[in-house]
């Protein structure tokens, strides 16, 4: 494929496609929109703190340099990155409906300047924009910065929405029956459980609460690009450090098990994005469905 037509692609995945909207990624079915925007404000702020320290603590214990190597820390990280996209698509577009709401009304033609129009032949360029609503008359494209933020929101949700649970299956069946005296203090107790456990929780409340973003079977090569790099990087820190970041990694122990053990982690995330679809199909039939039974009894 050329380069004009990778740009093409791109272009009209961001432009064109009719799913990368905001009321799809900045609103949800049960919360209003300005309560929204506060929850994932709150939520964006209190992983980034969990990061920051999880972070500080392994650097003061000399573990910095391998931070980054373990797939729980990347997951969070990928957890709070989707909840920093979120914050700014959800802010903007509330402020971008109360700017309408705000404003909207001072546009409107009322009754009596309809009335008292000029006939079609004198009507000019300037009296139709003056005469229609402002959301309509000075409503500007999206930017290429929006859809990127859009589009990278919608990435991180479909991804980690599978790699979350995986996590906190694999950490507390695997492996902390094995490593206890990692949760010895307070924080070490606050940190684990928010990136064992806290991370599936979240992610499950984006599913069934706060989102309406799409799932779509056709983006589970992400995924897969996502395990494959990660792979990668997991023995890059053998080759480079001598160092396993995951005891199932190590061939002295596990030999050629450990292509079983990929292949059932890439069954176990397959199983996990059926599910998901699944849910998503649910939760999209349900709730529009809801919404609707209960303006009707509302108005009656």
């Amino acid at each position: 494929m050329t380069r004009l037509g990778i740009r093409r692609r791109f272009y009209c995945f961001l432009f064109h496609n009719p799913e990368l909207r905001d009321e799809l990624f900045a609103t949800s079915y049960v919360v209003p929109q300005r309560i929204l925007a506060g929850i994932r404000s709150t939520l964006f702020i209190y992983c980034l703190a969990v990061l920051i320290s999880n972070l500080a603590v392994n650097v003061a214990h000399g573990a910095g340099w391998n931070w980054a190597a373990y797939f729980t820390t990347l997951t969070f990280f990928g957890i709070t990155l989707y909840y920093g996209f979120a914050s700014y698509t959800t802010i903007a577009y509330a402020w971008k409906q109360q700017k309408i709401r705000t404003d909207g009304a001072a546009t409107l033609v009322d009754s009596e300047s309809v009335s008292q129009s000029p006939p079609l032949s004198d009507i000019g360029e300037g009296y139709i924009k003056n005469s229609m609503p402002r959301e309509i008359a000075q409503t500007q494209p999206p930017s290429l910065a929006h859809q990127v933020a859009l589009a990278s929101q919608w990435i991180l949700y479909e991804s980690f929405t599978c790699f979350a649970p995986l996590v906190s299956l694999i950490y507390w069946a695997l492996l902390f029956p094995t490593q206890n005296d990692i949760l010895d203090s307070g924080l070490d107790t606050w940190m684990g459980v928010s990136m064992h456990a806290l991370n599936s929780v979240l992610m499950l409340c984006e599913v069934g609460v706060f989102a309406k973003t799409p799932y779509r079977y056709s983006h589970f090569w992400i995924l897969f690009v996502f395990l494959a790099l990660y792979l990668g990087l997991a023995y890059f820190m053998v080759g480079v450090y001598g160092f396993y970041v995951y005891p199932f990694f190590d061939s002295r122990y596990f030999g050629g098990y450990i292509a079983l053990i990929c292949l059932l982690i890439i069954d176990i995330i397959a199983v996990v994005w059926v599910i998901m679809l699944m849910v998503h199909r649910l939760r999209d039939g349900l709730y529009p469905r809801w919404l609707l039974k209960r303006q009707r009894t509302t108005v009656f």
